[in-house]
């Protein structure tokens, strides 16, 4: 009789959702392919409490699941999927759909005091320091010693943790800058510079502006989350409107986009204010806070959002449509051409941000509230506080004197672009004699801000050298580290 009912069930559900593309098993089930949980992990201080997005193939709207906890002393979950965070320490959130099919979440609870927060009030005042040894936190020889690098992020601040950078390789014929390198290397003591031997090839993803590591404490795996589906813009893939995250395997190739992708291309800011066509996006995660930095562009003018993670990785992905153009180097034995797609995105278009702004493009202005003069350099979300870097490159010659205006500078804002620390110049990046005593340079100088990242209450900058006028000797990517 039992069984009678459950078939009852299963086909009333089938009906009422409509689905045509489900099977069941000799006990009238529908039998699931694919579930998975989202997030698939999570991070949060002692009292809080995560709801959990179950997804599965086929969907099937009204299905029952199970909930456990493989350490209910320090997350706990209820039925719909809700997880508490109880004491400090780490467990799995498991989902099980009857005994077919189960996904796992894996959780990490710390206490109130190590929540990652940064103080109510910061200052940048260690940025007037000279460069100094102890200010290197690594320095290194890239994959690739005839690009510079592009951004950096790391997870793991000892030695033997990895540092993750991206650079751009352009093709010999053309130029254009069609192939991101992703690499990774031990971050190693002061003084060496052994080559990263692990990289993964991101072919005609953009220009791997902005990238962020996450690492998963379900499967030991790390993620890169970068740019991706970039268009030909003069010699430069860029103009993306998607991002995606790609588990990290060395030797690895991709086209245009891998893993799983996130799109947007507008957002309502809180005038009410509708801004479209947005073009460059590109993102930073603060992990432990579960905020996500969205930044875009339209004509003349950089905007900042701020979303709630969990709420993005809980939305379903949908179909987007992308017309780009792409190919034509000499390396790739492609083509040039235009061409529409379709891919599976989550949009972050229906989403309501915590919190908006934007910067003008202005290099004459001296009021650097809402505006910016220099080249944009990064940017990231730490806690409450949101991170802007600019700078040029400069240059010194022998017998030629120094052409810059030798400058780096860094300020922050609240979500709402409220200037919390005003701009502030990096002294170090322009501070000629030591960084050739330093890093090993001669006189010929060239040095240019590039990436910036908040870590466990520490502000960490990038830098790229090299000899100045030379393409392929001595290009070092050094990660300054500076108290907040």
């Amino acid at each position: 009789m039992r069984r009678f009912i459950d078939i009852l069930v299963v086909v009333a559900l089938l009906f009422a959702c409509g689905c045509t593309d489900t099977t069941t098993n000799e006990d009238g089930q529908i039998v699931l392919n694919t579930l998975r949980v989202e997030p698939r992990s999570i991070t949060f201080v002692v009292g809080g409490s995560k709801a959990l997005n179950v997804v599965s193939t086929p969907v099937v709207e009204g299905l029952i699941f199970t909930w456990s906890s493989t350490n209910s002393s320090v997350a706990t979950v209820n039925d719909a999927g809700v997880v508490k965070a109880i004491s400090e320490g780490t467990a799995e959130i498991i989902c099980s759909y009857n005994d077919q099919i189960s996904a796992r979440c894996s959780v990490k609870v710390i206490p109130k005091t190590d929540s990652g927060e940064l103080p109510d009030k910061i200052t940048l005042a260690s940025l007037a320091n000279p460069l100094s040894q102890s200010m290197i936190f690594s320095s290194r020889q890239l994959r690739y010693p005839g690009t510079v690098m592009q951004c950096f992020d790391f997870y793991d601040g000892s030695q033997d943790g990895y540092i993750y950078f991206t650079q751009c390789g352009a093709d010999a014929t053309t130029g254009n800058k069609w192939i991101v390198v992703a690499s990774r290397v031990k971050r190693g003591p002061y003084g060496d510079s052994t080559p990263s031997s692990e990289a993964m090839y991101l072919r005609w993803f953009g220009h791997g502006t902005i990238m962020c590591v996450e690492h998963s404490e379900s499967n030991g795996e790390d993620y890169i989350w970068v740019n991706s589906n970039g268009t030909l813009s003069g010699s430069n893939y860029t103009d993306q409107k998607t991002v995606s995250r790609i588990l990290f395997e060395p030797g690895k190739t991709y086209e245009h986009c891998a893993g799983e992708h996130f799109y947007l291309d507008s957002y309502r800011d809180s005038s009410g204010k509708t801004w479209s066509n947005l073009l460059d996006f590109q993102v930073n995660i603060d992990f432990k806070a579960r905020r996500m930095l969205a930044t875009c562009r339209t004509s003349g003018v950089r905007h900042l959002i701020v979303y709630d993670l969990d709420r993005v990785l809980a939305l379903k992905e949908q179909n987007v449509s992308l017309t780009r153009t792409w190919g034509g180097e000499g390396d790739t034995g492609t083509s040039k051409h235009t061409e529409t797609t379709t891919i599976k995105a989550r949009n972050l278009n229906t989403l309501t941000p915590l919190g908006s702004f934007t910067l003008k493009n202005n290099s004459s202005t001296t009021d650097f509230t809402k505006s910016y003069s220099s080249s944009y350099q990064g940017h990231a979300i730490a806690d409450k506080y949101i991170f802007w870097y600019e700078g040029n490159a400069y240059e010194k010659k022998s017998g030629s004197g120094v052409y810059d205006n030798s400058q780096a500078y860094l300020e922050v804002f609240d979500y709402s672009g409220n200037r919390v620390v005003p701009r502030t110049r990096v002294a170090a990046a322009s501070d000629f004699n030591n960084l050739q005593k330093l890093l090993r340079l001669n006189e010929n100088l060239y040095c240019e801000a590039e990436g910036v990242q908040v870590r466990d209450g520490k502000l960490y900058l990038g830098i790229v050298t090299h000899l100045a006028g030379a393409t392929t000797k001595n290009r070092l990517a050094t990660i300054l580290q500076y108290d907040l």
